[in-house]
């Protein structure tokens, strides 16, 4: 997803660099772009300072990160008002981008000058050529050393390699079945034979994914131990205690829930046996002691198995419990909106109190269902909606064209329109200048959720679970698939009706 910046959100950006809008006068790096008297006026045509920003650029580029730190700041103040003031230059900010900023804000100063030179020198404004000329700018500052406050970076040394592998290209690839995400993997070790005490594995994997980096999922496995994927947004895993065997441990990483085409890192080891050399302890015990070591060890094997499968079943209770949970913010914004309604309206106070009830005694009612009738599905959706329009009031709209036969025929997982709303609400903006319009329809086969994204610029934390915890329920149910993801200009959910 990529963000236009606009005045308001440059500011927002750049705000650490508003030192003062006065001369630059104080000590001049060497062949410093900018003349010494030179004053920033927003008011004038920007085509005058245009020909400032390349070599300001130039300088930038060329100049370590240590050096003239006062210049810099001016000189990114600058080139970041020019592209303010300026209509015709168009530059966007990727979701990849934060990346850059989290470990240094220079580096996306940097990505984004790039993508100003280039377009400048090139007239060309397509958003894959400018990224890359972007990212090339940045990577190309990190590997001459002028970063080396930054330090070193695994995740810039592997996007470094992937650029001389002549790659970058691919990562903005988004066929489906490209190489457009690379994972990597932190093993505990290089070596790959270990001894039966050197049992505690820590692995810690990352990916690089410049389409769409915030929907990033990973699975893994322990082949030898638990021959099940395990679905994951951590990027860490620890084994305290495995028992000797042959091991791979694999983790894939993928922007789609089947993982189909995804890009997967590995490692193999060993845990050896241990092996007892003392001659007296084998004479004296001989094959009753062998015969005893050989059970322990069994047991031990046994018990560590049916503890990682309590572990696992017990999760998947958990999750499966997520369906009866309704957001903590929801009912500490519900709150809010009451307290504020009983100082102004009672009646309504009442009335929104009676739908909160309403709402949770539905869910209590249902959460042991496995289906429920979209009609009774709908009224749970309706009585949530209106607790969220008296907190938005007008500046939320939900439209509804489903059938009354369709509501009484059919039949859905329960809370699932309601978990699907309440991402959108959100992730989404919602004021009265830029209502929020919910879409909801349906047919014989599946009811589909739709509204025009408007995405934050700042985004609650999520876990990315509640879409992915309705389609493991539906998996339990039924083959039909349950799709959503982005669409032109809309994000689309569509789930099935059994």
């Amino acid at each position: 997803m990529y963000l236009a910046i606009g005045k308001t959100k440059i500011i927002l950006l750049f705000i650490a660099l508003i030192t003062s809008l006065g001369v630059y006068n104080t000590t001049y790096a060497q062949d410093f772009p900018l003349p010494k008297d030179f004053v920033f006026n927003p008011h004038v045509d920007m085509n005058q300072y245009t020909k400032y920003v390349v070599p300001c650029v130039n300088w930038l580029a060329e100049t370590p990160l240590d050096e003239y730190k006062k210049e810099r700041a001016r000189t990114n103040y600058f080139v970041m008002n020019w592209l303010q003031m300026n209509p015709d230059m168009q530059i966007s900010l990727p979701d990849y981008s934060l990346k850059f900023s989290g470990i240094n804000k220079d580096l996306l100063y940097l990505f984004m000058e790039g993508w100003i030179k280039y377009t400048l020198e090139t007239k060309d404004t397509n958003v894959t050529n400018c990224s890359v000329a972007g990212i090339k700018t940045m990577l190309q500052y990190y590997k001459d050393g002028k970063a080396a406050s930054v330090g070193r970076s695994d995740y810039l040394d592997n996007l470094a390699k992937i650029e001389k592998d002549g790659a970058l290209y691919n990562l903005f690839d988004t066929a489906r079945t490209a190489r457009n995400t690379y994972i990597y993997l932190t093993v505990p070790s290089p070596k790959h034979q270990f001894k039966y005490d050197e049992n505690y594995f820590g692995f810690k994997f990352y990916n690089i994914n410049l389409i769409r980096p915030a929907s990033m999922t990973y699975r893994y496995m322990l082949d030898g131990y638990y021959d099940k994927w395990i679905t994951t947004t951590d990027g860490s895993v620890t084994y305290p205690r495995l028992p000797p065997g042959n091991y791979t441990f694999r983790v894939q990483a993928s922007m789609y829930p089947d993982f189909e085409h995804a890009a997967e890192s590995n490692y193999s080891f060993s845990i050896s046996r241990p092996v007892w050399k003392e001659n007296w302890f084998l004479s004296v015990m001989g094959i009753v002691v062998i015969s005893l070591v050989y059970f322990i060890i069994k047991q031990r094997e046994k018990n560590l198995r049916n503890i990682a499968q309590l572990k696992h079943e017990r999760i998947m209770f958990e999750y499966e419990h997520l369906k009866s949970q309704v957001n903590p913010h929801f009912l500490f914004n519900s709150l809010n909106t009451l307290n504020n309604l009983i100082a102004k309206d009672q009646k309504k106070a009442i009335a929104y109190t009676e739908n909160l009830s309403e709402l949770y005694h539905s869910i209590l009612a249902h959460h042991e269902n496995d289906l429920v009738l979209l009609s009774e599905e709908i009224s749970i959706l309706e009585n949530y909606f209106s607790i969220q329009k008296g907190r938005f009031g007008a500046a939320l709209q939900l439209r509804m064209n489903v059938s009354p036969t369709i509501m009484q025929s059919r039949k859905i997982v329960p809370l699932a329109l309601q978990i699907v709303i309440e991402n959108v609400i959100k992730h989404n903006i919602i004021s009265e200048s830029e209502p929020l319009v919910i879409d909801i329809s349906a047919n014989e086969e599946e009811i589909t959720i739709r509204n025009f994204l408007n995405p934050k610029l700042s985004k609650e934390k999520s876990e990315g679970l509640g879409l992915i915890n309705i389609s493991r329920r539906y998996e339990l149910l039924t083959k039909k698939p349950v799709t959503y993801g982005f669409y032109e200009k809309e994000y689309i959910v569509t789930l099935p009706l059994l």
